[in-house]
């Protein structure tokens, strides 16, 4: 009922207007004719009191229910189109949230536990290091307090691992067996006066928890690392996929551990499983950066043989649709594997089998690069098989792999001291046979060894650079003294003033950065030179000092001087 009559109200107020409309417009018009100055404002006021007169209705002919929907819709638009772009297009969105979520929780878990256990392999080093000192007074509440911390992680693991596997109930319960005769054999001693109670039961049992402890945080990191890599292994959505091949990869950098538990636990199989699916291809690289990381213990190159892991590399290398960036990845993998400094390398199953092919499209890879980075990773992975079998020089010389090698350094490939570095090795490696020194000496390898000699770091240039560029001293003279076998070189070697910068680098501490291998590499290369092409192009000092005395004697001379001679 109010709302009607707000609505005649309405209406008996606009019937109003218009008779008061209508009354001025005829005064309006009546001025107009008489003064004549109102003419300009008659014809305006005609049509606006015209305009309202068509839109305004009888009281009678106003639906007030279709005016209300009409003006309603107008005013609820804008609101529902707000409503409707806050919303996502995607409609698994918030799926692949959780999922997300949920690699970052296990990741999480598995940095609590860690932490902790670091905390607690820290206070037992601690109280070792008090009995071994005899301080008994600390010994007590140093015992108390690992129980304690010992039995809290205990209680984390179980809350933060659902489904508790038996084995760790097992090495849990031994855990708590020996914390509770630890606590009576620390009561038993009661207060310690003067004498000097039997320690040898207090070390046993806190070794035999030692080893528990560690034996549970391994096995609560491996069953949540499995957790992690069979989520991979299921997994469909991308965004699941990336993330958790994030948290593997910083897992794996976080020591040579973790890359052990990861392999144990099945991860190199999975992470080539989803470098061999079609349908992973958005995650390849990063699959591959993991194998990279993960495969620095021997443990990783086992899993890696069992998963046919150097044919898939070397399908990945050798394919020509792949992109770029993804062979170098694969060329850092197999940088990694072949690295000098893993005792599994010289015996990886699938590689010799391989090994031409793998030279092959390394090689092609530096040639097509531009990227310094990529060069690197190639070169690297060149050099690096080299040392695993005497048939890769052959394949290098088949291939070109000198002449390659030499350009790249001339159009500024091998920008870093690192690239050098390895490009010394590949050139050094493959001075051993005849065929491949006349191919770098063809190839004018010998200036480029030269250069090599006279690199120097920047003032500012770190610890790893300064270590670079003394393997790249060492390996030019070491690749300078076996191409010196050959009478021909050892004069280009003359020619090209290379004896004055072997001699500095034998006497100057400071140009050779105090590196012995660097000492022994020149003074080798100045006796090879010297016994080919003669002493004449040597100063008196440099005979009595770097040619004649024994091999020993010129080091000893050589590594004690204070001051450079030359």
């Amino acid at each position: 009922m109010n709302f009607t009559a707000d609505i005649k109200r309405q209406c008996f107020d606009t019937n109003e207007i218009l008779r008061t409309v209508e009354s001025r417009k005829m005064n309006f018009s009546q001025g107009g004719a008489q003064y004549g100055r109102y003419h300009y404002y008659q014809p305006q006021k005609l049509r606006w009191s015209s305009h309202l007169q068509s839109r305004v209705k009888l009281p009678t002919e106003i639906d007030s229910v279709q005016k209300w929907l009409s003006e309603l819709r107008w005013n609820t638009e804008s609101e529902c189109m707000s409503v409707l772009q806050g919303k996502s297009l995607v409609t698994k969105q918030s799926h692949d949230s959780s999922t997300v979520s949920s690699a970052k929780s296990t990741k999480d878990r598995l940095d609590a536990i860690r932490s902790r256990a670091h905390v607690i392999s820290a206070e037992f080093a601690k109280l070792f290091k008090k009995i071994e000192k005899e301080r008994w007074k600390h010994i007590k509440g140093g015992a108390c307090r690992i129980t304690s911390q010992v039995r809290s992680l205990l209680h984390d693991i179980n809350t933060s691992i659902q489904d508790m596997p038996p084995y760790l109930f097992e090495e849990e319960a031994v855990i708590i067996e020996e914390s509770a005769k630890l606590a009576q054999y620390i009561d038993s001693l009661g207060e310690i006066n003067g004498h000097k109670p039997n320690t040898l039961p207090l070390v046993n049992m806190l070794t035999t928890i030692g080893q528990s402890f560690s034996a549970v945080v391994d096995m609560a990191l491996g069953y949540l690392i499995q957790q992690m890599i069979q989520s991979i292994e299921d997994a469909t959505s991308p965004h699941f996929i990336s993330a958790s091949l994030s948290h593997l990869i910083s897992l794996g950098l976080e020591g040579e551990h973790m890359c052990f538990l990861i392999a144990r636990e099945g991860g190199v199989r999975v992470l080539f499983e989803v470098c061999r699916q079609s349908k992973f291809e958005f995650a390849h690289s990063q699959a591959l950066r993991a194998i990279a990381t993960v495969c620095c213990v021997s443990e990783s190159i086992l899993e890696l043989e069992k998963a046919a892991g150097v044919e898939c590399l070397t399908d990945i290398l050798c394919n020509e649709g792949t992109t770029e960036h993804l062979r170098s990845e694969a060329a850092g993998v197999v940088a990694q594997i072949t690295s000098p400094c893993l005792d599994h390398n010289q015996h990886i199953s699938g590689f010799i089998e391989n090994m031409e092919d793998l030279i092959q499209a390394l090689l092609k890879l530096c040639m097509q690069t531009h990227s310094h980075e990529v060069f690197l990773l190639a070169t690297a992975a060149i050099a690096n098989i080299t040392f695993m079998d005497s048939m890769a020089c052959d394949s290098l010389m088949q291939f070109d792999a000198a002449r390659i090698m030499i350009e790249a350094c001339q159009v500024n490939k091998a920008e870093s001291m690192f690239a050098k570095d390895q490009v010394a090795t590949i050139l050094a490696n493959m001075a051993v046979l005849e065929n491949c020194s006349a191919e770098i000496t063809e190839n004018n390898g010998m200036e480029l060894l030269l250069h090599f000699l006279h690199q120097r770091p920047s003032p500012q240039a770190a610890e790893a650079e300064r270590s670079a560029c003394e393997r790249v001293h060492q390996k030019a003279a070491i690749a300078l003294t076996r191409l010196s076998k050959d009478a021909e070189n050892a004069h280009i070697i003359v020619e090209l003033g290379g004896i004055p910068r072997l001699v500095q680098l034998c006497r100057n501490i400071t140009e050779r950065n105090n590196s012995d291998g660097v000492l022994i590499a020149c003074l080798a290369a100045l006796r090879k030179i010297a016994t080919v092409c003669g002493v004449q192009e040597f100063s008196a000092a440099d005979i009595q000092q770097l040619i004649k005395p024994t091999l020993v004697d010129s080091y000893l001379i050589c590594s004690q001087l204070e001051e450079s001679f030359v």
